[in-house]
């Protein structure tokens, strides 16, 4: 029986091999030993039944039995002796390598592992050198060492370093054993294989050795003659002449012998094991995708689940159908193939269930599968974009397309060949959102397809957003053949410069006039930054510039809004049309200014109101003014008077006196005048309203990881001349900022209250 404990492999697979063969190949790897042994080697009659055969597992040289004799003579073979003895004995020698080095892949630790280097041999080689200066190194690169579950699932013994030094040790005790041996001729009946004796008698053991004369014996070749009558045994021999056969007349005289191969008991006995030929021939061949029930099945390093086709329901009755029941318990976990495969990179095509891949196996080892590749046949048709078509006809297209894990959508990357139609796409069939580049066609299910436009095309039926946090340029000034820098933008720079000086003469005009001038120095600050755009993150622009026009339209409505200005320029007019009305409302001032023109401001219908609500009003002008209406009165009023004056004179209307008064003449003409006692009209005053708006709003400060700051010393100063200071509270906040108008605010932070 076997004395060890040993791994437990997390998978092991037998084709196109004998029973014989895979077993013998497990005891080998596992340095077990094997033989068929006699339940009873002596049979007392020929009537006697023939007893079983036993299977002997030996790990230890202490499980090797004793030949029920114990001792054999070195002694003459004769009829006249009483026991058989050994007749000859001779000593074989051969040189074998004085070290074994031995690696192989650890996958788990991304290296090449060599347990304990290169071991020296126990076996002198050399009376006169060392071994490791004789330099005689066998070197093995075996197959790389299995990874059981990630999770110990399989329960599986986890591949180290004590395989290798196991595996270094039983090569080097092989070595030692066939480093020398004897090869004995004997008439001793019944000598059995792994059986031992002592041998007595050998006048080399008896005078050098006579502490370790036990001998093990590791082979057996033997032969039997027939005691027949001496009639029938030249008959035999007669035929055996005439069928050319050699016959043998050195043993004529000895009816059996046998030729034994020994080793001394004190060496370590192990199977022969040659990790690259005690292994079947492994060949590529198929195999499938099988899971757990998800469509999907891996463990963390992207490993699959296969089974092998050749894999029969009988064979696997024993446990379950394991390893022939389309479920993840076919296999170990298999590797899986991948043209790119970095730290947390690559590329990653995950075999899905029922999917035939390929499979080849590492070192030609047949334990050692893993998946090359997939492929498609019968039903499995090839690659369908757009789920359309089929090959040949859509022979043109190449790519990927995926399919949706328990569903029917799909992504592509869809790469068009087609002479005149070249193309990609990236497209997700979730909202037809599709990225579409080159000659663009409609989807091919032929050769050919209708093409529908040139360039790119970025649509979806859901929703869309453009986000980047440090510029965005749209422009149709011409980049041909991609020439240039992605944010090259001279047409734009020169437009910002040309409109900077116009609206600087009209500022100008506008300060002559003593009206209200321009604020001009975003557009300044536009001129001087927006050349150094694309080396700073301060400024993310999003600027739209095009070689014609640039066109807005809503079927609802367009909101343009600004913390600072928002600035029109024109080099012609800037025209406004509205259906309705136009409605200009702001919190500080209105200013109109027209250089050389004139201001026409009329009603086609319905009147203009025109009121300084809690200020006065000033109407001036240069030459004429001309007050009129057509169909009714000029209606003047005043709640406390009116003036007139011109050249010294005036006239004035207040407190229901009116005052004519001039330092030359009073010019009346009419028809009649009439004096009459005193009347009065009463005024049809409206009365103005009153609005008093206060504006508050305060700050919230928080930091890069977006954690209230507080207790942290502020300043805060105001456009109009304000500044407070104060410390935030619990939630960062300051205090609150009041004003009547709106107006900037600038925060400074000043440390915290105890630095």
């Amino acid at each position: 029986g076997l004395s060890k404990n040993y791994d437990i492999r997390p998978f092991s697979m037998q084709s196109n091999e004998s029973d014989y063969a895979y077993l013998t190949r497990i005891l080998r790897e596992e340095s077990i030993n094997f033989l068929i042994d006699e339940s009873n080697y002596i049979v007392s009659s020929n009537s006697q039944s023939i007893e079983p055969q036993k299977l002997r597992l030996i790990d230890d040289n202490a499980q090797f039995k004793a030949l029920e004799r114990r001792s054999i003579r070195y002694h003459r073979s004769h009829a006249t002796e009483q026991a058989d003895s050994i007749t000859s004995f001779i000593a074989q020698r051969q040189l074998q390598p004085t070290a074994i080095h031995v690696q192989r892949w650890q996958a788990d630790s991304l290296s090449q592992e060599d347990a304990s280097g290169s071991v020296i041999s126990s076996h002198q080689h050399s009376a006169q050198r060392d071994n490791e200066s004789l330099s005689l190194e066998q070197a093995w690169s075996i197959s790389p060492a299995w990874i059981s579950d990630l999770k110990g699932e399989d329960q599986a013994t986890a591949s180290g370093n004590s395989q290798l030094d196991k595996l270094n040790k039983q090569l080097n005790q092989y070595q030692a054993l066939q480093a020398k041996y004897f090869t004995a001729h004997s008439s001793v009946r019944d000598t059995q294989v792994g059986y031992w004796f002592q041998l007595n008698e050998h006048p080399e053991l008896e005078k050098n050795h006579a502490e370790d004369k036990s001998f093990l014996i590791l082979s057996k070749h033997f032969y039997n003659q027939n005691n027949l009558p001496k009639e029938i045994k030249e008959q035999v021999e007669k035929l055996l002449s005439l069928s050319h056969w050699t016959i043998s007349k050195d043993s004529e005289q000895e009816r059996q012998a046998n030729e034994l191969m020994l080793v001394r008991r004190t060496i370590a006995i192990v199977p022969e094991y040659d990790p690259l030929t005690h292994r079947p021939t492994a060949h590529v061949q198929r195999a499938k995708v099988v899971s757990d029930g998800e469509e999907i099945h891996v463990d963390e390093w992207g490993r699959i689940k296969v089974r092998f086709l050749f894999t029969r329901t009988e064979d696997h009755a024993h446990d379950g159908g394991a390893g022939s029941n389309d479920s993840d318990t076919d296999s170990a976990w298999v590797d899986v193939l991948t043209p790119w495969a970095g730290e947390g990179y690559g590329a990653r095509f995950l075999p899905r269930k029922d999917e035939i891949v390929v499979i080849d196996f590492f070192d030609g080892n047949i334990d050692r599968p893993f998946v090359t590749g997939r492929i498609h046949e019968a039903q499995r048709s090839p690659t369908k974009f757009d789920l359309k078509g089929q090959l040949p006809d859509t022979k043109k297209l190449s790519g990927i397309r995926s399919k949706e894990v328990g569903g029917e959508g799909y992504n592509q990357l869809r790469f068009d060949d087609t002479t005149g139609q070249i193309s990609a796409q990236l497209h997700s069939s979730h909202g037809a959102t599709q990225l579409n580049l080159g000659n663009l066609s409609h989807p091919k299910d032929k050769p050919e397809s209708e093409g529908r436009g040139e360039g790119f095309e970025l649509r979806t039926d859901d929703w869309g957003g453009i986000r980047a946090p440090k510029g965005i340029l749209i422009t149709t000034e011409s980049a041909s053949n991609a020439s240039g820098n992605q944010l090259d933008r001279p047409h734009l720079q020169q437009n910002i410069e040309k409109f900077l000086a116009t609206n600087s003469a009209i500022k100008e005009a506008a300060k002559g006039h003593q009206t209200t001038e321009p604020e001009l120095e975003f557009q300044e600050s536009l001129k001087t930054e927006l050349p150094q755009w694309n080396e700073s993150d301060s400024t993310p622009y999003i600027a739209i510039d095009a070689k014609d026009s640039i066109i807005l339209d809503a079927d609802k409505g367009i909101v343009a809004q600004a913390k600072e200005n928002i600035d029109l320029s024109s080099e012609r007019n800037v025209q406004i049309f509205s259906g309705r009305g136009f409605l200009a409302n702001v919190l500080d001032k209105i200013s109109l200014f027209a250089k050389a023109a004139g201001i026409k401001i009329k009603a086609g219908q319905g009147p203009i109101e025109i009121e300084a609500q809690a200020d006065s009003m000033k109407i001036a002008s240069q030459e004429l003014m001309h007050v009129y209406a057509i169909n009714d009165f000029v209606k003047v009023e005043s709640g406390k008077g009116i003036l007139i004056a011109s050249g010294g004179g005036y006239i004035k209307i207040e407190g229901g006196n009116i005052d004519i008064v001039c330092p030359g003449k009073i010019s009346l003409k009419a028809g009649q005048v009439q004096v009459m006692s005193g009347s009065t009209l009463s005024t049809d005053l409206a009365a103005m309203p009153k609005l008093q708006m206060d504006y508050d709003e305060l700050f919230v400060l928080r930091n890069k990881a977006g954690k209230a700051m507080p207790n942290m010393k502020y300043r805060i100063k105001t456009e109009d001349g304000k500044t407070i200071e104060g410390v935030t509270d619990s939630e960062g906040k300051t205090e609150k900022v009041t004003s009547l108008s709106m107006t900037k605010a600038v925060i400074t932070l000043l440390g915290y209250i105890d630095e």
